[in-house]
C-alpha cells in the first residue's frame, strides 16, 4: 500500500512520511492536519495539559505521556525541538501530488490551506502544480464531510464524497490509471450562506487555480456599546474591560471547536463581551483570512484573549463560524515570550483563521471576545510564570481591557469580496 494515513494526527503522520521520503509513496490524501506546534500543542501559544493528559489512556505506561509533556513544557516557545517536526520547513522534500481537504468549521484549515499553498508552490518537482485542495461547510474529522454539520443543513450539494474521490485519486497515483481526477480543477470550495432562507445568496461552490482569491481588506472597529462598524472611533477615551478568572473560566464544552452552531451560551455570560454590526442591508461576502489588530491591557502579567467571528440571524441565533486564541506573552511571535506590565497597553495581532461566508440582507455580523473558554480553551494561570500541567496556587484573577479609542483602534480586518 503506497498511500499513508490521512485524517487529523494520521494525516500529520502521512505528512512526515512525505517529509521523510522514508517510503515509496506515490500519492497522498491529507484531511485537517498540519504543524502541530502551532495547531496542536500551542494552538496560538496556549497550552492544553488537560487535553493531552488523557493520551495516557492510550499508552502501554502512562507514565511516559506525563514524562512527554513534562518535556514539552521544557520548551515553552518555538525553539530547535518544534523546528524538528515543523514540515513546514520543508516543502521541497515534499515529492508526491497530493490531495487536501479541509473544513471551515475547524481550527486546521489554516493548516490545510498553508500545505496546498507550500506543496503547489514550493515543493519538489512531484509535488509543484499537482496539488489540489478542497474545503466544505464541515468540521473537524473523516468521513464527516456531508451537508449536515452541527445544527445548520446545506443543501445536498454541500456534500464532498469523501470515498468515492479518494478511490479515484489513489487509482490515478498509485496504479497509473488515466482516469482524469488529475485534471479536475486545483481548488474548490464552498461559499456558505444562510441555510432555511429562500433565495439567500451563498451555499454554491467556486473553482480556481489557487487559494485565496483576491479580495479588498476592510476594517471594522470595535465601539463603545458593543457595536461592530467601519467608522474607526473618534474619541480619545473608549475601552470595554472583563475578568479573566482561571479558577472560574467562562465555558466552552468539549474538546473540539463547536462550529455551525448558536453560540449564545457563551456570549451571555457574564465575563465575556460582543461587538455586533448594524442589520446588513445588503448581502456581504468574506472570501480569505480574517486578521484581528487588537490594543489590551491587564493587571496581570500574561492572559489570553480568544476572538471568535458569527452570522447572526434575524432570529437571534449567532452562529459560530471561526475563532482562535492568542496568549499575550506570545504576541511578538511563537519564538519568544514577553510578559506585560500591569495597565500597559499593548498591541495583539493575529490571524483568526480563514473564511468563505455571505453574510445574508437581514442578519449581522458578530465579533466576541473574551479570555477564557474552557474546557476547549484550557485558562491561563495569569502569573507570569514558566506554565505547568497542573494549575499553580498563585493563578491570579485579571481585570482585562480592550481599547478602542482614537489612539489605540481595536479592529478585525475582513477579506471582502466584490458584489456581482
Amino acid at each position: 500500500d503506497n498511500r499513508p494515513p490521512d485524517a487529523s494526527h494520521h494525516g500529520q503522520s502521512a505528512v512526515f512520511l512525505i517529509r521523510a521520503q522514508s517510503v515509496a509513496i506515490t500519492g497522498a490524501r491529507i484531511l485537517d492536519a498540519w504543524v502541530l506546534f502551532h495547531e496542536g500543542y500551542r494552538i496560538g501559544g496556549t497550552t492544553r495539559p488537560l487535553r493531552f493528559r488523557s493520551l495516557a489512556q492510550v499508552c502501554r505506561d502512562p507514565m511516559d505521556n506525563d514524562r512527554l509533556l513534562e518535556e514539552w513544557l521544557q520548551h515553552p516557545t518555538y525553539d530547535d525541538y518544534w523546528r524538528d517536526e515543523d514540515c513546514s520547513l520543508h516543502f521541497d522534500r515534499m515529492n508526491v501530488p497530493c490531495f487536501t481537504i479541509g473544513s471551515w468549521y475547524d481550527f486546521m484549515n489554516q493548516g490545510s490551506i498553508a500545505s496546498f499553498q507550500g506543496r503547489q508552490h514550493h515543493g519538489g518537482a512531484g509535488s509543484r502544480g499537482r496539488q489540489q485542495l478542497v474545503i466544505g461547510p464541515w468540521l473537524h474529522g473523516r468521513l464527516n464531510k456531508g451537508s449536515q454539520n452541527g445544527q445548520l443543513t446545506y443543501p445536498p450539494h454541500a456534500a464532498w464524497p469523501e470515498h468515492e474521490h479518494m478511490i479515484r485519486w489513489f487509482d490515478r497515483w498509485l496504479k497509473g490509471q488515466q482516469n482524469g481526477v488529475d485534471a479536475e480543477p486545483p481548488v474548490r470550495w464552498f461559499v456558505m450562506g444562510a441555510v432555511g432562507e429562500n433565495d439567500a445568496p451563498g451555499n454554491v461552490w467556486r473553482e480556481a487555480d489557487d487559494f485565496p482569491p483576491a479580495s479588498t481588506t476592510l476594517p471594522l472597529y470595535l465601539q463603545q456599546n458593543g457595536l461592530l462598524s467601519q467608522q474607526a472611533p473618534d474619541s480619545e477615551i473608549g475601552s470595554t474591560s472583563w475578568i479573566g478568572d482561571p479558577l472560574n473560566p467562562c465555558q466552552i464544552p468539549g474538546t473540539a471547536f463547536p462550529g455551525a452552531a448558536d453560540a449564545r451560551s457563551f456570549e451571555q455570560q457574564p465575563e465575556v463581551r460582543t461587538f455586533t454590526t448594524e442589520t446588513l442591508s445588503e448581502p456581504v461576502e468574506w472570501t480569505g483570512r480574517i486578521k484581528a489588530e487588537l490594543w489590551l491591557s491587564s493587571t496581570a502579567p500574561d492572559t489570553d484573549v480568544i476572538v471568535r467571528v458569527s452570522d447572526v440571524y434575524p432570529d437571534g441565533r449567532s452562529i459560530l463560524i471561526v475563532d482562535y486564541p492568542w496568549r499575550l506573552r506570545c504576541r511578538e511571535g511563537l519564538d519568544k515570550e514577553v510578559l506585560m506590565q500591569p495597565g500597559e497597553i499593548v498591541p495583539v495581532r493575529f490571524d483568526v483563521g480563514w473564511i468563505s461566508q455571505i453574510f445574508n440582507r437581514g442578519h449581522r455580523i458578530r465579533v466576541t471576545i473574551a479570555s477564557t473558554g474552557a474546557p476547549l480553551y484550557e485558562p491561563n494561570p495569569q502569573n507570569g510564570k514558566p506554565l505547568t500541567l497542573e494549575m499553580p496556587p498563585d493563578a491570579t484573577t485579571a481585570t482585562n481591557t480592550l481599547h478602542h479609542n482614537r489612539t489605540h483602534a481595536s479592529r478585525i480586518l475582513a477579506p471582502v469580496m466584490a458584489t456581482d
